[in-house]
C-alpha cells in the first residue's frame, strides 16, 4: 500500500542510467581535466543528451513556440570552447535559458553552499505540538523519524489526529533546505496523505498533473496510419476523503523552493482551505516534478518534467503570501492570530493552451548544414532511435556507443557527399531493413549512379554475374567476381555495406548488390572472374548504362512462366503472391478449389492479400496472426532502468468471405520477402499448417516511421515490435523456412531452373500420397 501511494504523490524523479546511461559511465572513468582529449566529445555527448531529454519531456515544448534547435545551435560553439567545468555549466544553462523556465538549470554538484536554504532547525521541538493553541507540525522532521524507524508511523499519525481536536488552527511545515531524497518523499508524501483526511470535514479533490506522452514516434513524412501520436497528458484529479468530525481548521502551509507541492497541497489551497506561505523569494518554482539529468565535470541538470494543473485551470504553484527570509513561521502566527487569510497569488496561464506542432525543421535550404546543424542531424536521429525504435535492443553495438564515434565523423565532413554518406552510414547502425535514406542525391553522386551493362546477384555466397546486355562478350552469366579493381570482393561487399542498413545477411546481400558495381559514367573497373569452368581472367567493364535506360526493362523484368493463379500439371495448384490482387482472390480459390495442395510463392511483395487468403485456409475461429508492440514514454517512466513500457496489440484473421480451402498449403520464401510479405508469412503460419521452402526470408517487419534531419535528409526505420502469434521473434531473423533450398549457380543462373519451385512440387508428391 505504501508504495502504491507514493507512486501517486512523488514529484521528483530521478534518471539513473536509461535515457542517460552513456554520459554515467563515462564519469566514472574519465578526468575532467579540460586537457583530456576526450573531455570536449564527452560534454557534447551530456549536451546532447540534456538537449534531447527537454525536446521529448519538458511541457513547455507541447505548447510553447521555442526554438529549440537554435538553442542547440549556438551553444555547441560554447561547449567546444569550454576549459573549465564552469564554462561548460554556462554554456549548458545558455541552452536552457531558452526555455524561460527557472526550474530547469545545470549546476556543479557540490558547488552552491547548502547555508543559502538552511532551515533554522528545531532539534529541541517535538515535531507535532500544540504551541499557543495551534497544531505546529514540522512534516520533514516526521518523514525523518518515520524514515529511520517504521513502527513510529502510527505513533505519529495517533498523535496528530489527537492534536487536531485540540487546535484552533494548524501549521504545517514543508521547508527543506536541501532537496528531498527519494526515500524521505517517499515517507513524506505517506504521512500527509494519513493526516490530511483527519484534518477535513468534507471531501477535496485534488490538483492535477501534467506531462507529456508518446506512443511511439509519429511519421515526420507520409501517412500516419502507424497509430503514433505524441500529446500532453493531464490526469484526473484524485479526491482527499475528508473524515474530521468538527469543521475543518485554519490550515497554513510553510513551503520553499525545495518542498514538495505535490495534488494534495494545490487542491487544498484551491479550495481554500490551505493558506501557503513561502519562505522569501524562491529561485525556482515550489515542488515542480522534476528529472535529474548527469553530465561530465560533475555536473547535473535539473529538468521539469511535469506541470501542476489547479482546479481553476491554472498552471503550476505559487504561494498565496511570500514572507521575509527566516521570518516564515512568525508569519504564519501572525495570519492566524489575526485571521487574515488574504492571498496575493498571481494566477499562470491556462490549461487550456493550444499545443503546438511536433513536426521538426527540415531546413532544405542546408545542402551542407555547417557542424552545429550536422550535429542536430546526428542528435535528432540517436534520440529519436534510442526512445523509439523497437527493435533497439537487437542492435549489435550499445546504442550509447554511436554519438561519442558519430560527433567527430559528422564536424569531419567537407562537403554536402560527405555528409549524407556520413548520414547513411549512421542510418545502416540500426540494422534494419526499412532503415531507408532519402533526400541524399549528392552522395549517389559521389558513389555513382551509372553500372556496367551485366547484373550481380550474390548466389551461394558469392557475387555472381546473373545477367548481361545483349553486346557484352567477355562476361557470362554465371561468373563469379572475386576481386574489382584488384580489391577482393570480400573487403568491396564490405565496403559498400557500411551504407546500406540491413537486418539480416540476407537482406544486406540482396540490397548491396543492386548497386554493387555503380560507379561515374564512363569510368572502368576490372573485374577478376572465375569462370563455370573455373578459369581466371580479368575482365575491364565501361561504367556507362544509366538508371533510366530503357534495357534495364528487359534485364530485370523477364516475363514469368507461370500465370498469376494456376494449376500445375502436377495437379497443385500455384499462387503468385507477388502478383496477385485483392480482387482476383475469389477467382483464385475458384480455380485451386479442388487441388490436393497449393503452392503460394512469396518470393516478392504482396498486394494486401494475406487479410483474405488466411481467413479462408481455417476452419478456426478467432485466431491471432501476430502481435505487436510500441514503445510508450512519458515522465512516469523516466526513473527505472529496468522498466519499459508498450502499447502492445494481438492481429487477428478476419472472417472468412468465402469457402474453405483444405488442400495442403506451401508457401515458397526467399531474402525478396520483407515486411508485408513476412505478415503473410504469419498469417498463412496462423491459420493452417503451412510448410516454409527456400530460404530466410528478409528479417524486417513492422509499420515504417520516419524523421527528417537538416538538409531535409529522410531516414526510415521500423515502428513496431511484429512477432509471431506465439511471441517468437521475427525481427533480424525472419521467417525460417522448413525445408532449406539455396539455389545453385548452374540452377538458378545457367539453366534458368526454378530450385524453390521443383523442390516444393517434390514435396508435396512425396507428402500428399494416399
Amino acid at each position: 500500500m505504501k508504495l502504491q501511494k507514493f507512486s501517486r504523490f512523488i514529484s521528483v524523479i530521478i534518471i539513473v542510467l536509461f535515457l542517460f546511461s552513456g554520459s554515467a559511465k563515462a564519469q566514472g572513468s574519465r578526468t575532467t581535466d579540460s586537457t583530456n582529449k576526450d573531455i570536449r566529445v564527452e560534454r557534447l555527448v551530456g549536451l546532447a543528451k540534456v538537449w534531447g531529454a527537454v525536446k521529448f519531456f519538458h511541457p513547455y515544448l507541447a505548447y510553447r513556440e521555442i526554438d529549440w534547435d537554435k538553442a542547440l545551435v549556438e551553444t555547441i560553439p560554447k561547449v567546444n570552447a569550454a576549459k573549465t567545468p564552469q564554462e561548460y555549466e554556462a554554456a549548458v544553462n545558455s541552452m536552457l535559458v531558452a526555455l524561460g523556465d527557472k526550474n530547469t538549470r545545470a549546476r556543479i554538484i557540490g558547488e552552491k553552499p547548502k547555508a543559502e536554504n538552511q532551515i533554522a532547525a528545531n532539534d529541541n521541538k517535538e515535531p507535532i505540538r500544540v504551541q499557543n493553541g495551534v497544531l505546529m507540525i514540522d512534516a520533514l522532521a516526521v518523514a525523518k523519524a518515520i524514515s529511520g524507524a517504521n513502527n513510529l508511523e502510527n505513533e505519529f499519525l495517533n498523535k496528530t489526529k489527537e492534536n487536531i481536536l485540540l487546535a484552533k488552527a494548524i501549521v504545517i511545515d514543508l521547508r527543506s533546505g536541501e532537496e528531498l531524497n527519494e526515500e524521505l518523499s517517499y515517507e513524506l508524501n505517506y504521512y500527509l496523505e494519513a493526516a490530511f483526511p483527519a484534518m477535513l470535514d468534507k471531501n477535496v479533490p485534488l490538483a492535477s498533473s501534467r506531462y507529456r506522452i508518446h506512443n511511439g514516434y509519429t511519421p515526420q513524412t507520409g501517412s500516419t496510419s502507424g497509430g503514433y501520436y505524441s500529446g500532453l497528458l493531464t490526469s484526473a484529479p484524485k479526491t482527499l476523503g475528508g473524515t474530521g468530525k468538527a469543521k475543518t481548521p485554519p490550515i497554513v502551509i510553510l513551503v520553499n523552493e525545495n518542498s514538495l507541492a505535490t495534488e494534495m497541497i494545490g487542491g487544498l489551497q484551491a479550495a481554500k482551505l490551505a493558506f501557503i506561505v513561502q519562505d522569501g523569494e524562491a529561485a525556482e518554482e515550489t515542488g515542480a516534478a522534476a528529472a535529474t539529468i548527469k553530465l561530465p565535470d560533475k555536473i547535473e541538470v535539473k529538468m521539469r518534467t511535469a506541470e501542476l494543473v489547479g482546479a481553476d485551470g491554472t498552471i503550476g504553484f505559487a504561494a498565496d503570501l511570500i514572507a521575509p527570509k527566516g521570518e516564515t513561521e512568525k508569519t504564519a502566527q501572525r495570519i492566524i492570530a489575526e485571521n487574515k487569510f488574504v492571498s496575493n497569488r498571481v494566477k499562470t496561464v491556462s490549461a487550456n493552451a493550444s499545443q503546438v506542432s511536433q513536426k521538426d525543421k527540415t531546413y532544405p535550404e542546408m545542402e551542407f548544414p555547417n557542424a552545429e546543424y550536422r550535429l542536430l542531424a546526428l542528435f535528432r536521429f540517436w534520440h529519436v532511435i534510442n526512445l523509439f525504435f523497437p527493435y533497439k535492443h537487437l542492435i549489435d553495438e550499445p546504442w550509447d556507443d554511436i554519438l561519442p564515434r558519430y560527433i567527430p565523423k559528422f564536424e569531419a565532413n567537407k562537403d554536402a557527399a560527405d555528409y549524407q554518406l556520413t548520414f547513411r552510414e549512421m542510418v545502416a547502425e540500426i540494422q534494419d531493413s526499412h532503415g531507408f535514406t532519402q533526400g541524399t542525391n549528392k552522395s549517389a553522386e559521389r558513389m555513382g549512379r551509372f553500372s556496367p551493362p551485366l547484373v550481380v546477384k550474390f548466389v551461394e555466397n558469392q557475387t555472381v554475374v546473373a545477367a548481361v546486355f545483349d553486346d557484352v562478350k567477355d562476361v557470362k552469366v554465371g561468373d563469379v567476381i572475386t576481386a574489382v579493381d584488384g580489391v577482393p570482393i570480400e573487403k568491396f561487399r564490405d565496403n559498400y555495406a557500411r551504407y546500406t542498413a540491413a537486418s539480416t545477411r540476407q537482406s544486406l546481400m540482396r540490397n548491396i548488390h543492386r548497386d554493387l558495381l555503380r560507379g561515374q559514367e564512363n569510368s572502368r573497373k576490372k573485374l577478376t572472374l572465375r569462370g563455370v569452368d573455373v578459369s581466371t581472367r580479368e575482365v575491364e567493364v565501361v561504367i556507362s548504362i544509366a538508371p533510366n535506360d530503357p534495357r534495364w526493362a528487359k534485364i530485370n523484368n523477364k516475363e514469368k512462366p507461370l500465370a498469376v493463379f494456376a494449376v500445375l500439371p502436377s495437379g497443385f495448384g500455384y499462387v503468385d503472391l507477388s502478383r496477385l490482387t485483392v480482387a482476383e482472390v475469389d477467382k483464385m480459390f475458384e480455380t485451386i478449389k479442388n487441388t490436393p495442395a497449393t503452392i503460394f510463392d512469396m518470393r516478392g511483395y504482396p498486394n494486401g492479400t494475406a487479410w483474405e487468403i488466411a481467413p479462408r485456409l481455417t476452419e478456426k475461429k478467432n485466431v491471432a496472426a501476430a502481435t505487436g508492440s510500441r514503445p510508450i514514454w512519458s515522465e512516469k517512466y523516466l526513473d527505472d532502468p529496468n522498466f519499459r513500457a508498450n502499447f502492445t496489440f494481438v492481429q487477428k484473421l478476419p472472417e472468412p468471405k468465402g469457402d474453405i480451402y483444405k488442400g495442403k498449403v506451401v508457401m515458397l520464401i526467399n531474402e525478396y520477402a520483407i515486411s508485408q510479405s513476412e505478415h503473410t508469412a504469419m498469417f498463412f503460419e496462423a491459420a493452417t499448417d503451412v510448410t516454409f521452402i527456400g530460404m530466410p526470408t528478409a528479417g524486417a517487419n513492422g509499420d515504417v516511421t520516419t524523421l527528417i534531419l537538416p538538409g531535409n535528409l529522410t531516414a526510415g526505420f521500423s515502428g513496431h515490435d511484429i512477432r509471431h502469434a506465439d511471441g517468437r521473434q521475427l525481427q533480424r531473423l525472419g521467417i525460417q523456412p522448413h525445408i532449406k533450398v539455396a539455389p545453385t549457380i548452374r540452377g538458378l543462373l545457367i539453366e534458368n531452373r526454378d530450385e524453390i519451385l521443383e523442390a516444393a512440387i517434390k514435396f508435396l508428391q512425396t507428402s500428399t500420397k494416399k
